[in-house]
């Protein structure tokens, strides 16, 4: 696969970009915007809440690299600008979506079903599911996903596990 992916959408060229080293700050500040809100209701000091987010995002990065260590880490820009990242991981049986956010700015403006309609076509063509876990409590991810035709197959009190078959 090419090093950069791009995109046509409806708000212009959605480009996937390998992550650097750079992308860092960026990342930090769009995981602490994908916290599910109910992050907001707990009551902690102002830099409790700094070190526990920057321990959560290293517990995340590290994670993801050893858990995923053949996956893309892309940074999304639109227009040259960042506005995203996803992770997808590609073993031979499926593709898998580890992780997908858009700055909320950037949110609810067809962006992520774009991006959506281009893996489900990469699955379609090589005749494979495509599957990613949605936290139980973001119903705005999971309403996207189930639109689009994804179909639970399993689930947790946190998570629920969707496929798309093409």
């Amino acid at each position: 696969m090419d090093d950069v992916v791009s995109i046509p959408s409806p708000l212009g060229r959605l480009t996937l970009r390998p992550e650097r080293d750079d992308d860092r700050a960026f990342r930090y500040g769009l995981f602490c915007q994908s916290r599910p809100p109910e992050w907001d209701t707990v009551p902690l000091h102002p830099q409790v809440r700094e070190e526990l987010m920057r321990h959560q995002f290293e517990a995340q990065t590290k994670g993801y690299r050893a858990q995923f260590p053949h996956a893309r880490f892309d940074i999304i820009e639109l227009n040259g600008a960042p506005i995203g990242r996803i992770v997808v991981d590609r073993p031979s049986d499926m593709v898998h979506l580890v992780d997908q956010a858009i700055v909320p700015a950037w949110r609810n403006k067809g962006l992520g079903t774009t991006i959506m309609r281009t893996l489900m076509d990469e699955v379609r063509a090589r005749a494979l599911p495509l599957r990613l876990m949605v936290g139980s409590s973001n119903d705005p991810s999971l309403r996207l996903y189930l639109r689009l035709g994804f179909v639970p197959i399993a689930s947790t009190p946190m998570y629920i596990e969707l496929e798309w078959k093409g």
